[in-house]
């Protein structure tokens, strides 16, 4: 799949923070680049850019997108939350959680953003998957604040889909929010304090929810080993986020340890034993060929998994304390169009096909 874009040669971007834009433009331009057949298109990939981040997206910053979903694995899940743009309830009807999203309207309407037809597809391709990384982001939320108050793993890829825009989403989004239930629950109230801490926004939360959240399905399958190398994956992102973050070297990981438990301050010396357990296991079983005792891996660490799934919990929620108290990532923006300028090469790289093999 390609994509291009189109830049205007006399718009003055505002000031302010455009960094994370220029990035992201000479990203977008260096993928065509690569290619024989697009190379001739990178002016006007340019210009377009540069439109779309000084005048449509600033235009589209009162229209808003609703995304209405039911999630898996949540027939049994009586939760009834409104906050800020992330509401759900339980459908008795259903037997499932119904889960409202609101986030900017970015999914459609660029089929004549360029005067040249390829570059138009590319970007309405580009701010697709932009804007699925947006709504897909207050869902992931909403599915680590569950993995977190109950141990349930959930998915937003339930079995019904409603998008709504335009003129219609306010009297939508109200008609959603009269069948939650204002009743209050220690579910609710247990759920409502992790969601309010997640900011899957920031791609290394993300990555890490959804980890995490690998975790407990297979773990709930009984596939234990594989479960064992998710947590893990879980365990290396946090550390590359804080490796990142603190422009560290790449390091072992005995001492990366200690820099990333110190910052986030992680002093549980039970955990960190079996988050390094949790290590060893997943080089000595689950990620390679074992040695010695293949069949037999469950009956000698049963009860040490146990453990290990409360410690990976533990570091889970150390980490996404210090990402709440070190924001870099808007979890609320008040304009879109700025938190996009500010933030769309870090966006670019999570949703783009650039790193797939």
């Amino acid at each position: 799949m390609i994509i291009y874009f189109d830049f205007l040669k006399n718009v003055v971007l505002e000031s302010g923070d455009t960094l994370g834009y220029d990035k992201f433009k000479n990203k977008v331009c260096n993928y065509y680049r690569t290619y024989q057949n697009t190379k001739n298109k990178i002016e006007q990939f340019k210009s377009t850019l540069d439109k779309i981040v000084s005048h449509e997206l600033p235009k589209r910053d009162n229209e808003q997108f609703f995304q209405i979903r039911d999630f898996t694995n949540t027939s049994e899940l009586k939760l009834n939350l409104n906050y800020n743009n992330i509401f759900c309830y339980y459908s008795d009807e259903e037997n499932v959680l119904k889960v409202g999203i609101v986030c900017p309207n970015w999914s459609h309407g660029w089929r004549d953003i360029s005067k040249d037809k390829f570059v138009s597809d590319q970007i309405d391709i580009l701010f697709h998957f932009i804007s699925q990384y947006v709504y897909r982001s207050y869902q992931v939320n909403l599915i680590g604040a569950i993995a977190l108050s109950t141990g349930i793993p959930t998915d937003f890829r339930g079995n019904t889909l409603t998008n709504i825009y335009g003129d219609n989403v306010a009297q939508e989004v109200n008609n959603f929010k009269n069948y939650i239930d204002r009743e209050p629950s220690i579910l609710n109230s247990k759920t409502l304090g992790y969601l309010k801490l997640i900011n899957a926004l920031d791609p290394y939360v993300n990555k890490a929810v959804f980890y995490y959240v690998r975790f407990l399905e297979l773990y709930e399958l009984d596939f234990t080993e594989e479960s064992l190398t998710a947590a893990d994956n879980m365990v290396d992102v946090i550390f590359q986020s804080l490796k990142k973050r603190l422009k560290k070297p790449t390091q072992s990981r005995e001492q990366m340890s200690d820099y990333v438990y110190d910052e986030i301050k992680f002093y549980d010396s039970v955990a960190k034993y079996h988050l390094e357990r949790l290590y060893l296991l997943r080089c000595r079983f689950t990620a390679h060929p074992s040695k010695s005792k293949w069949w037999d891996f469950y009956e000698i660490y049963e009860d040490e998994i146990e453990t290990i799934k409360i410690s990976v919990r533990k570091l889970l929620i150390a980490y996404l304390k210090y990402e709440n108290d070190n924001r870099e990532i808007d979890a609320n923006p008040m304009l879109w169009s700025s938190w996009f300028k500010e933030h769309c090469d870090i966006i670019y790289d999570a949703v783009w096909f650039h790193e797939v093999p």
